[in-house]
């Protein structure tokens, strides 16, 4: 099993998601290096995918709302009752700019939306998350989650298995704040993330690339 921390394999944002849009940096060159390290090793850490002013203003509305418990298939975890924070952020990620640089980065099929969560786990028990693959017949196929923890914790990495085998293939931790790790659907890989040991408690907004709108989102309506 490959064990990682504070990934350094990307030193500049190839994509960023700022406050007035979205900005891809890279050549093709960098493209298809990073489609073959994808392929390797199954996920990609993206550096700064979140510009510190936006990260600031979802930061600032996060800390004004309450949370709830939400106990879910895969899990138990907190979401913001107020949900401007992620609304503002999915508005932005439905960009057909990141959309291209995703799918020539994973080569997954092309995207038609993006939709997911804000969600919160505290370093406690009964807040975790259950082995799973996120396939569902929505269209998901490149998850996405990116860090929104301002103060630092310990545990909450995501691992990665073989469906099949069971066996462990990666564990990566994604503790900058504002980096995004990516990391394919697939039947062939399970994952999860792993309940946060000490300190502050984990923020993270994850969810979905999708080859399919959604009905319930801005995006998808009408469609």
């Amino acid at each position: 099993m490959a064990v990682l921390s504070e990934i350094a394999a990307i030193t500049t944002p190839l994509i960023q998601i700022t406050k007035s849009g979205a900005a891809v940096r890279s050549s093709q060159d960098e493209i298809a290096a990073l489609r073959t390290a994808f392929a390797e090793q199954h996920w990609l850490v993206l550096p700064d995918f979140l510009e510190r002013r936006l990260l600031d203003l979802i930061q600032q509305k996060l800390e004004e709302t309450e949370y709830r418990v939400v106990d879910r298939e895969t899990g138990v975890e907190l979401r913001p009752i107020d949900c401007t924070a992620y609304l503002a952020t999915e508005l932005l990620l439905n960009s057909p700019k990141v959309f291209r640089a995703i799918e020539q980065i994973t080569g997954c099929a092309p995207i038609a939306c993006f939709s997911g969560r804000i969600y919160r786990r505290p370093a406690s028990s009964t807040y975790f998350n259950r082995w799973h693959t996120d396939v569902t017949d929505e269209g998901r196929t490149i998850a996405l989650s990116i860090n929104l923890n301002v103060e630092s914790y310990e545990g909450g990495a995501l691992q990665i298995r073989s469906a099949q085998t069971r066996e462990v293939l990666c564990e990566v931790y994604n503790r900058h704040y504002g980096d995004a790790i990516i990391f394919p659907v697939d039947e062939k890989f399970e994952h999860r993330v792993c309940e946060v040991e000490s300190g502050a408690a984990k923020t993270a907004l994850a969810g979905w690339f999708r080859s399919k709108p959604d009905p319930d989102s801005l995006f998808g309506r009408g469609r």
